[in-house]
């Protein structure tokens, strides 16, 4: 079972790359023989679902990359060379992330899914989470990773991008993310299973609140640029890997916080010092929150 990222990369031309993605002793990432520059976002997700994949013993994660900062070229680029990565990777798990959020695109792209790979799980989160939501397409995901402010955006049916209900990024009145994940659910806004991120994570399945996860607590994290993405890659590795999508969800908020408080994290950390601390996380709690355990 593979894992295939569909993401973009912020640097100016940066050339198409599809490839195993590979993490380098040093926190470098690799796609495909090209590197990639490491900071947040698709680094972020990569890096965290090598890591989770190494010490399941599993697959590596593959990557469809290609460099955009907001032109649309390399989304693209990426969506162009979709039928070419389905065809060679095959994968189990797809995930869309940092994309622009082109709905003809997306629409596209899940009509090719249906043909070529019907039964991958698909998995969404930031730009690839708003083109399937203004789509309509939400529904066809089996995972979809919101913050506070995107869930808001997700419950809402007449929204096509999170900037319209910024005002739930703050917490403000009628802020209630169980409530937002129902009615996101009941509109046709959401996958199957929403990881809603927060103080406390709530993972939600068709609506209703299976399972939250509040500690540790690591109030640090909220400020390191990619700790969200962490979390997807996480999840998306995991399911990759043969989790349920509900435990899949369950271990990933665990484990991004509980690395959060093995690597002490500040203001001053990346997300990269997170993804170096999750080897240890996992080898020290997965087979207690899982099952998964090492033979």
């Amino acid at each position: 079972m593979t894992l295939l990222v569909v993401a973009t990369y912020p640097v100016q031309g940066g050339p198409l790359a599809l490839g195993p993605a590979e993490l380098g002793p040093d926190g470098s990432l690799r796609v495909g023989g090209a590197t990639v520059p490491h900071a947040q976002g698709t680094a972020a997700m990569l890096g965290a679902a090598c890591a989770a994949s190494k010490h399941l013993g599993c697959p590596g994660p593959w990557a469809l990359l290609a460099g955009d900062v907001g032109r649309g070229d390399g989304t693209r680029a990426v969506f162009k060379a979709l039928p070419e990565a389905l065809a060679r990777v095959r994968p189990s798990v797809v995930a869309f992330h940092y994309v622009q959020p082109v709905m003809a695109l997306m629409r596209e792209a899940i009509g090719l899914l249906e043909r070529e790979a019907p039964d991958a799980l698909l998995v969404a989160d930031a730009g690839g989470m708003y083109a399937a939501k203004a789509a309509g397409l939400a529904p066809r995901f089996e995972l979809m990773t919101p913050d506070v402010g995107e869930v808001g955006f997700l419950a809402d049916p007449e929204v096509t991008h999170p900037a319209y209900v910024s005002h739930y990024l703050f917490g403000t009145d009628g802020f209630d993310p169980a409530k937002l994940a129902r009615l996101a659910h009941e509109r046709g806004g959401a996958a199957r299973v929403l990881l809603v991120k927060g103080e406390t994570d709530h993972v939600v399945v068709e609506g209703e609140v299976a399972a939250t996860v509040a500690e540790p607590l690591v109030p640090a994290l909220e400020a390191i640029g990619g700790t969200g993405d962490t979390l997807t890659g996480l999840a998306a590795a995991f399911l990759a890997a043969g989790f349920p999508t509900l435990d899949a969800a369950v271990c990933a908020a665990r484990a991004n916080r509980e690395a959060g408080r093995v690597m002490g994290a500040t203001p001053a950390m990346r997300a990269r010092d997170l993804v170096a601390a999750l080897p240890e996380v996992l080898r020290d709690n997965l087979c207690a929150w899982s099952g998964a355990c090492a033979i």
